[in-house]
């Protein structure tokens, strides 16, 4: 509908991107209804930026159905529609809702103490064990590339074996050549995202990896020797490394909840005690 126009808008608003006028130039639209436009400016902040113009012009398409049909829409309710004292009164309940959303942000929640010890973080994992029982696979590992050209490999694999997470500087001063890699995976990694980084074309099940934590092949135009230096199975607990954001995120939460309820009762006994509230009955 938009199309040819719009792909002709998107090429110009790209190019006069780059360009600099001290000139006034008139803010352009793009579409109107009645006395209502929208500007090319806000249809560009609500895509955004996209490389592909064809993928521009679509979303730029849609945008633009959208906002018209839902100014249609309102057009003709507002001809149609008489008795609107149930619709006031919804607008006004969530204008007082917005209101008390932007209140809390700005004078209720903005004096909320966020710093999280690490103590703080300790004792709420400590106390909720049950909640970080796992049903993935995790694991650390390192691993080093070589050329398949090497069939004398043995002796890098037996450095590799005889290596941990601690060796990472004996090991990048081995590997210290063109020929030879060597990578450090320390923070924990979903085993299935750990395999797709090797380049492992096969699987590995939770129970292999008590007996089975290396493993030797050739992928491509490389050869893969990987030891996996620890893991954690399905029943494990998550790692307190792992579970650290939810909890700062738990007790954030907790802390403005509390501020909201301590603020409220003020509030609420503020507004009774001046005659503002009144409650029959009571």
């Amino acid at each position: 509908m938009y199309r040819s126009l719009l792909l002709i808008l998107l090429a110009f608003l790209l190019f006069s991107c780059n360009k600099k006028s001290d000139s006034i130039v008139e803010e352009k639209y793009v579409a109107s209804i009645g006395h209502e436009k929208l500007y090319e400016k806000e249809l560009m902040q609500a895509i955004g930026t996209y490389a592909d113009a064809t993928d521009s012009a679509k979303l730029a398409d849609k945008y633009i159905d959208g906002w018209l049909t839902e100014r249609v829409m309102y057009n003709e309710a507002m001809k149609l529609m008489t008795d609107t004292a149930e619709i006031s009164k919804k607008i006004m309940q969530y204008r007082r809702q917005i209101y008390s959303h932007e209140y809390c942000n700005k004078y209720i929640y903005s004096n909320v103490n966020m710093n999280i010890t690490e103590k703080e973080i300790t004792e709420y994992y400590d106390k909720h064990l049950n909640d970080y029982v796992i049903n993935t696979t995790y694991v650390k590992a390192h691993y080093m590339t070589i050329p398949p050209q090497i069939t004398r490999y043995y002796e890098i694999y037996d450095k590799l074996r005889k290596s941990d997470l601690d060796s990472e500087q004996e090991l990048a001063d081995y590997c210290d050549g063109p020929d030879k890699n060597v990578y450090f995976v320390k923070d924990w990694v979903e085993l299935s995202d750990f395999i797709k980084l090797i380049n492992y074309n096969s699987t590995i099940e939770p129970h292999e990896l008590k007996y089975k934590n290396t493993l030797d092949y050739i992928r491509d135009t490389l050869h893969y020797l990987v030891k996996i230096d620890d893991y954690i199975i399905p029943g494990d607990l998550l790692p307190i490394e792992l579970a650290k954001p939810q909890i700062i995120q738990i007790i954030m939460n907790k802390r403005r909840h509390d501020k909201y309820i301590q603020s409220k009762k003020e509030l609420l006994n503020k507004y009774k005690s001046d005659g503002t509230i009144t409650i029959a009955n009571q």
